[in-house]
Parts: structure tokens; sequence; C-alpha cells
């Protein structure tokens, strides 16, 4: 008999954890390995080391009045003007090591969409007047960068897997889309049908979003699996990453950029060719990325079922 998951609540109690770093991703992790544990289904821990910013203070204050901000940048510092004012949908390595204010101008919210090796403060859109009129800047941020030793879970075939399928567990925000999503459509697809464990790994990665790795600071978890697995990736038919599904139909890409922007392991380019992108409406993700604003509302159960049953469909034709 079929088991049905309960998609929407599982994402609920996800995000509960969010933001999904540090305590929160441990807290998210352990409940994937519960969840595990009630279905009986075998798994395996990859601990590895990595480094994450903590913020600790965010201020920006304009001609005297406090700007609702936060941090999004990985060291300490001052912002002293707005010589950079900056959307934060331009990629981060154009602005790397710039200090500056910046906005997601899709998103009504606080998008910490980017983040940069400079002192560097996101704000929403509808303070943007208040800045530009503002004779003097006071910005400060804050930030302790934190050792911890984080956790890939595997599930499944860890020997010789005909493919292999990625989602990330921890979030910037409340990251019901981006991607509890994913999550979800992984441990769903275990317990509706538990037979494509027998001859494919699950793999549901932590630190996928912010390392000190530079440029390429996102994906640190998928690189430290790669470090260890190459090997079995290189033998594997094909690797399936789903992130960021459920909020509009389910699409499957393959082009190089989205490839680097949601898988960006070390050897990307020699192994391309197996390498799918299993994602949602991305266009209507920006509105509320990396913000609060990614909640359960942006969750169709629907378009969550049409993810499952395309990776379905990816895993049998693999």
């Amino acid at each position: 008999m079929r088991r049905e998951f309960a998609y929407l609540l599982f994402i609920k109690n996800l995000i509960s954890f969010s933001p999904r770093q540090l305590e929160g991703e441990q807290k998210a992790g352990n409940f994937i390995i519960s969840f595990l544990e009630k279905f009986k289904f075998q798994y395996k821990l990859q601990y590895f080391w990595t480094e994450v910013p903590k913020v600790e203070k965010e201020i920006l204050i304009a001609d005297g009045k406090k700007i609702a901000c936060k941090g999004t940048s990985f060291v300490s510092g001052k912002v002293r003007d707005k010589n950079y004012l900056i959307s934060s949908l331009i990629p981060s390595r154009f602005f790397l090591d710039k200090s500056n204010i910046n906005f997601n101008p899709k998103s009504p919210g606080i998008s910490l969409s980017n983040f940069y090796f400079a002192p560097a403060i996101a704000v929403c859109r509808g303070d943007l007047n208040l800045i530009l009129k503002a004779e003097k800047i006071e910005g400060e941020v804050r930030v302790k960068p934190v050792r911890y030793k984080a956790r890939n879970i595997l599930v499944g075939n860890l020997r010789n897997p005909k493919v292999i399928c990625f989602a990330h567990y921890d979030s910037i925000g409340k990251g019901a889309v981006d991607n509890a999503s994913g999550v979800a459509v992984l441990l769903s697809t275990l317990i509706s049908h538990p037979f494509v464990l027998k001859e494919n790994l699950f793999v549901f990665s932590a630190n996928e979003e912010l390392s000190y790795d530079k440029p390429t600071y996102w994906g640190h978890g998928f690189r430290a699996f790669e470090e260890e697995f190459l090997k079995t990736m290189k033998k594997t038919k094909k690797i399936v990453v789903v992130d960021c599904v459920g909020n509009g139909k389910a699409k499957i890409l393959k082009d190089e950029e989205m490839i680097y922007l949601a898988f960006p392991i070390k050897n990307a380019k020699k192994l391309k060719n197996k390498i799918s992108i299993l994602t949602g409406d991305l266009e209507k993700l920006m509105s509320v990325y990396h913000s609060d604003l990614d909640n359960l509302k942006q969750i169709s159960e629907k378009y969550l079922r049409e993810a499952e049953r395309k990776l379905l469909m990816l895993i049998k034709l693999g």
C-alpha cells in the first residue's frame, strides 16, 4: 500500500527551525533523521568541518533615522556612505569585495540574496528613498566566523548508485521554497516508493547556503560530498539536484549557469552531462528569495507532487 506524505505539515515543521544556520541547521538535520528512523530507513552521516558567518550586530542610520536592515557579509566593518547602493540580484562576484548597501528590487522585504567579503547591509526597497535623500549614512555590521561540524545525511545505495539525488536542508530566512520543498520531495519519494533505495542514493545536504569559500561561498556541503565520494559520482549515470520546487510548474534544467548556481561542485564541467536541476518558478522565487517571506504561503502541494513525479521519471530513466 502506497504511503502518503503530509507535504505541507512537514514543511511547516521544518521551517520552524529557520533560519536553518548553525543551531537551526542542526535541529533541521535531527528532524530529518527522526523522520528516517520513524520509517525505519537506514542512513549514514557524513561529517565535515565548515565555517559560516554569524551576524551579531547590524545597524543602518540615515540622517539620524534608524533603517531596518540585516547584515549580509562575511566580515565586520562600517558602511560609511551610499556610493555602492546595489541590487542584490546582480551576481555577487561583481561586488564581492566592495562595502555596500544592497536591496532586492523584486522583493518587498529584506532579502539576503547575496553575501559579500566586505561590510554589507541589506535593506528593503521601500526604504531606498530615505537612503538616497540622506546626507549622512552610518552603517555597521559585526560578524563572528563560527567553525562547526556539519552533517550530510546519506540514504540508499552508497556503493554503486545509478542515480544520486541531492537536496540541501539549510536556509537563509524561512526557506520554505528554498529548500524545505526539495527536502520534502526527496522524503516523500522515499516513503511512497521505498524501492528506489535499492539502486539509488539520496543525499540531504547541510551547509549549502554559506561558507568562507571564495568566491563561490555557496554549495560547500555538496563539495564536501564530492571530495569524499567523487569516484561514486563519476560512476553514477545521473545526478539530480532538487532545489526550490513547489511554487510553480516543475522544470528540469541542465544549462551550465544553472548548474553553477544550484550545484557548484569542483568537477561540474566534467560531470555536467549527467547533472539535472529539478526546480520550480525561479522568477517568482526572487520576490521572496532569502527572506522571511519565503514561507508556507509560497508552496502548493500540487506542484510538490508534480516535482515528485518528475523526480521519479528521472530516476527510472537513469
